[in-house]
């Protein structure tokens, strides 16, 4: 059996405002970010004595946060991944996959996926889009069959719009370029714009018209200046797939739900030591 460590704290004014997986990193330097947003998504975390799943949520000087973090934690899946909720609404989630996680099953089975993470969470829930098991980012679910027909209208009709990072190397001559080369016999076109180079490498931002299977990393391919970590078929840590699904706009019931999530600290620790400074 496994032993739980209590954490309590209280949010000090210079963290008023700030995010909570932010907050939970500061006041317990041992905690990483990505571990905060972890536990918060296993809903271990209360804020004034109230449970909460949302990572972006913001705290309030005074507010206490409590958690409790076993020394030996059971996986929250078959390999420990666990997604964070960014966004939570009663008809939707938009979610943070970690690299690693594959979001259906797959030969090997249904464990360590995110449909079983989701189904030991809701009675109902609906995979939209997906993202490689070795990208890590944003995806949108729906948590009942109206959501679920609406956000595939919206994704047929290409108005949902999706942004990603990713290091390549080498680094591209250009700093702007549209890729429209055909996939498996169908239209495929990506937008990528440099962001920072260095040396031996580059930061691209990349937004789709299409969406066909592993686009991205097809059309890199492609053009010579594959995403690093191109052979990683799901690894964590340092030599992970350096391609993060960091921005999703969705028009919903006349307004845009917007979210941003950063990459983990495993894509920022790469990518720093490429000579990349993230945006």
């Amino acid at each position: 059996m496994s032993h739980a460590s209590r954490f309590d704290y209280v949010v000090p004014e210079d963290l008023a405002g700030e995010r909570l997986d932010r907050a939970m990193a500061r006041v317990a330097p041992e905690l990483t970010r990505g571990e905060a947003r972890r536990l918060i998504a296993a809903g271990v975390v209360f804020v004034g004595g109230r449970r909460t799943g949302i990572s972006s949520r913001t705290v309030r000087a005074g507010e206490r946060l409590q958690w409790d973090t076993p020394t030996a934690p059971a996986a929250a899946t078959e390999e420990g991944l666990a997604p964070a909720v960014v966004l939570e609404r009663p008809e939707l989630w938009i979610l943070d996959k970690p690299a690693g996680m594959p979001v259906e099953p797959t030969r090997g089975g249904s464990r360590g996926t995110l449909v079983e993470w989701l189904r030991q969470r809701h009675e109902a829930a609906f995979i939209t889009h997906r993202l490689d098991v070795a990208t890590s980012g944003l995806l949108v679910v729906a948590r009942d069959k109206a959501a679920l027909a609406k956000l595939n209208a919206l994704f047929a009709a290409h108005a949902i719009h999706r942004a990603y990072l990713a290091v390549v190397s080498p680094a591209p001559p250009w700093d702007r370029v549209t890729l429209d080369d055909p996939l498996d016999g169908k239209r495929a076109v990506t937008h990528a714009q440099v962001m920072a180079r260095a040396p031996t490498a580059a930061l691209l931002r990349i937004t789709l018209e299409t969406g066909r299977t592993q686009q991205i990393r097809r059309h890199l391919r492609l053009a010579d200046h594959p995403v690093v970590g191109e052979s990683v078929s799901g690894a964590r840590g340092a030599g992970r797939l350096l391609l993060h699904a960091y921005a999703l706009d969705i028009p919903w019931q006349g307004a845009t739900l917007s979210a941003v999530c950063p990459p983990g600290e495993d894509f920022q620790l790469r990518a720093t030591t490429l000579g990349l400074p993230l945006p």
